[in-house]
């Protein structure tokens, strides 16, 4: 492709190559296409588009755009969309930086005029509070009691094993509200971070992992034109970060557990694994911790929670594996203490359980 030029998603239902298909690559662009919201998710983080035309119903053109705008990778495209849209709808593209909108009849030819007119949206201070602020995810942080609660040695020991297990100076366990990220566990934060254990929200990358609900790795920030104008980058120093999402009440996205290096990393396979596996535990050990703070659980309420620490013991077990030659021994007989911590713990609360519901 001559670097001039542009790549563009098209994205309609109609899989054959349309007329604007052909309109636009003779505009000296390159056209990929999808055909439904998801679909077009993952083209655009995959192929990183130049910009992105929506041709079709404009219910999909308004859930598009705001996934689009949730995620990292994909917040600052610029669109057109191309559906009869009444001015409520109009001001509401407009509201997630979608300005161009044209009615469903429009020429082809005056597409791709749209098209030449866009340019990067400008990187947004803050993900959107939509995602942020939805209710049931703040009714799952809430319910996890993690915000403003003091260090505890599980969640330590997780950090300073997975720092070790990956060679980063740190890492963070990361939980996102709307206004601020509070870190339950950290590693390598210098003062006053290392004390007040958190920051506001515009200096998260974590947030990106909340509002996307996926992995966000970034092997040089300095070069990414969202994360570069981030505080945390300006400011702070950080140039590589890998984040993981933390869940809670089985699927709500609460925070991140990321690793953050000072020069250009490139993360691979292994390492994300190790972070997806000390996300597990630590998803297992809030869990257990939650239900021995909150009413006895229903059966399947036990059934969902004893399946999130299962999961947290296997990824311990993981980690324990890899840990055997590489991070310091007294690191390593706390990662066992932990594992057999989480089987007492899950049987303190099935043993309460019974107590009050019986064995149904």
């Amino acid at each position: 492709m001559a670097a001039d030029t542009q790549l563009v998603l098209l994205v309609e239902p109609n899989d054959d190559a349309s007329a604007l298909e052909r309109t636009l690559d003779n505009d000296r662009r390159r056209v990929i296409r999808a055909g439904a919201v998801a679909e077009a998710m993952e083209r655009a983080k995959s192929e990183q588009p130049f910009a992105i035309v929506y041709r079709g119903a404009l219910a999909d053109a308004v859930k598009l755009v705001k996934k689009l705008r949730c995620n990292a990778r994909t917040a600052l495209l610029p669109a057109v969309i191309v559906a009869d849209a009444p001015a409520g709808a109009r001001e509401e593209l407009a509201s997630w930086g979608v300005t161009s909108v044209l009615g469903a009849a429009t020429a082809d030819q005056h597409i791709a005029d749209a098209v030449r007119q866009l340019a990067p949206l400008p990187p947004a201070a803050q993900a959107p509070d939509s995602e942020l602020g939805r209710a049931d995810r703040l009714r799952a942080l809430e319910r996890a009691n993690l915000l403003d609660s003091p260090p505890e040695e599980p969640f330590d020991c997780l950090a300073r094993l997975t720092a070790q297990l990956l060679d980063v100076p740190v890492v963070l366990m990361s939980i996102v509200d709307r206004q601020r990220q509070f870190f339950k566990a950290q590693v390598g934060l210098s003062e006053p971070l290392n004390k007040t254990r958190q920051t506001p929200i515009a200096h998260s990358f974590c947030q990106w992992v909340v509002t996307g609900d996926e992995d966000l790795v970034v092997e040089d920030a300095r070069r990414d034109l969202l994360l570069s104008a981030n505080p945390a980058t300006v400011e702070m120093g950080i140039v590589a970060y890998a984040g993981v999402p933390l869940r809670a009440d089985a699927h709500e996205t609460i925070g991140s557990f990321c690793a953050v290096d000072r020069k250009p990393h490139r993360w691979d396979p292994r390492e994300l694994r190790t972070l997806r596996d000390a996300a597990n535990v630590a998803q297992g050990l809030t869990a257990l911790r939650q239900a021995e703070r909150l009413p006895p659980l229903t059966f399947e309420e036990f059934r969902v929670m004893a399946g999130v620490a299962g999961r947290a013991v296997e990824a311990a077990m993981r980690l324990h594996e890899a840990s055997r030659t590489r991070v310091d021994t007294s690191e390593h007989h706390a990662l066992v203490a932990l594992v057999s911590d989480l089987g007492r713990q899950l049987a303190r609360v099935s043993e309460r359980r019974t107590s009050v519901h019986g064995t149904n």
